[in-house]
């Protein structure tokens, strides 16, 4: 079968370039081995979130005497909380499929392989096929890492994928690995009761991040019942006092499996594609997504599709978010290093109206400015709703407004964004 293109892996990556390639008139397939979605959708962002809502519903509750209502919570069974999570992520993966079909992006399962630059096999059930394309596009993702000298057994030492299926509690769980997944883990299965200790090996939580926001967020956990141990050479060093032990140790290249020897595709030392502007050594073969190494995140894999399709090169600021309790959020200005006179504001949840109204009064917001000309380069959130007001502070960095522009306009009142608001006019 030929194609004009051909696409490998069904992620946020691969499905939006697979539906945006069609939609120019191709004759595009999709090569997907697991379920439609990706990562993404089967066992990161949907789920662990969905585990996140649960667990904030259930603080909610706990907290409904401050409001005049009696509420008891009845024992949980984790079990119908998992068996809830997996018919969202069902029904959001026949969601992709629908929007595939009606996007006459033909659906191929099974696990690819390259035989020649322009020639895939791919391998299933029901034996083997050849497909023939002019361009072909890598978005096959990545896959859990484990740490030096430790495998995954999926019973005691378990990855984040195993957390997101496991349907008992244990009563104790070593998480190793303070980046964004260990994080809402950690603060997830906490807050459903489990003793939690949380390990990195960086002086700080959340290693590339600022280091007022990452040292605040490790208290506020500290304070929820979390033990946090940051700069630990030696994070199993009682690994047997734990139920499980959950390793977060970032992601891993999954090339291995594409038979690459067979076109000598180039790699980096870490394994992963190696690309500039999503071109490989090869000509008519292209990277995205984590493929590639960059980014890791859903919305820039699929902005990753959107620059490969139309030949764009953005460069937008990246707003990141971790689903702790509460979220921490921050985005900065591409070239914010490249500027020396920054200054800095920071305005404290409690001192707003709404924080006060729901009982959400821990956190703050910092935003940086460019001291000579006013241009806002930076905001880090730390409170409720910083997964939602990131956007907002992202658009405005993108926009290159400055906080005379902020200063002229008006925000809804009693709400969480006059934080923001607040912070931008104290300059």
């Amino acid at each position: 079968m030929n194609y004009d293109i051909i696409v490998i892996g069904a992620g946020p990556a691969g499905y939006n370039c697979a539906i945006k390639f069609a939609k120019q008139g191709k004759k595009v397939a999709v090569i997907e081995k697991n379920s439609l979605g990706g990562t993404c959708l089967n066992c990161g962002c949907i789920p662990t979130k969905f585990l996140w809502q649960a667990a904030k519903t259930k603080q909610k509750i706990s907290k409904s005497l401050e409001y005049g209502i009696k509420a008891n919570i009845e024992n949980i069974t984790f079990a119908d909380i998992i068996a809830k999570k997996n018919r969202l992520v069902e029904n959001l993966v026949k969601g992709v499929e629908r929007l595939l079909k009606t996007s006459n992006v033909e659906i191929i399962k099974g696990e690819a392989g390259f035989k020649d630059k322009n020639t895939i096999t791919v391998k299933n059930s029901d034996g083997e096929i050849e497909l023939q394309a002019d361009k072909i596009v890598i978005a096959t993702g990545s896959d859990c890492k484990a740490i030096p000298n430790t495998e995954f057994d999926h019973q005691k030492y378990i990855s984040s994928t195993d957390a997101l299926n496991m349907t008992e509690l244990p009563k104790s769980m070593l998480v190793i690995g303070g980046g964004a997944i260990g994080i809402e883990l950690s603060s997830i299965f906490s807050a459903f009761g489990v003793n939690v200790t949380l390990r990195e090996i960086c002086p700080q939580l959340l290693p590339s991040e600022d280091t007022e926001l990452a040292t605040e967020l490790a208290k506020v956990m500290a304070r929820q019942g979390i033990k946090v141990e940051v700069a630990c050479t030696e994070p199993l060093k009682d690994a047997d006092k734990f139920d499980k032990i959950l390793i977060a140790a970032g992601r891993k290249a999954v090339t291995d499996i594409l038979k690459i020897e067979n076109i000598n595709l180039g790699l980096d030392k870490k394994n992963f594609i190696e690309t500039k502007n999503y071109s490989t050594n090869i000509d008519n073969i292209f990277a995205i997504g984590d493929a590639s190494g960059k980014g890791f995140l859903a919305y820039t894999a699929e902005q990753d599709a959107e620059n490969l399709v139309f030949g764009t090169q953005s460069s937008n600021p990246v707003p990141k978010v971790v689903f702790s309790f509460p979220p921490a959020a921050s985005v900065k200005a591409v070239d914010f290093d490249n500027y020396k006179n920054i200054v800095y504001t920071k305005t404290n949840y409690s001192s707003n109206a709404r924080a006060q109204i729901e009982g959400e009064r821990t956190g703050w917001i910092k935003v940086a400015f460019d001291k000579d000309s006013g241009k806002i380069l930076g905001v880090w959130i730390l409170g409720a709703n910083a997964d939602e007001m990131i956007n907002t502070a992202s658009v405005m960095i993108k926009a290159g407004m400055k906080a005379s522009d902020i200063k002229r306009e008006m925000f809804f009142h009693p709400g969480l964004s006059e934080i923001l608001f607040e912070t931008i006019n104290n300059l």
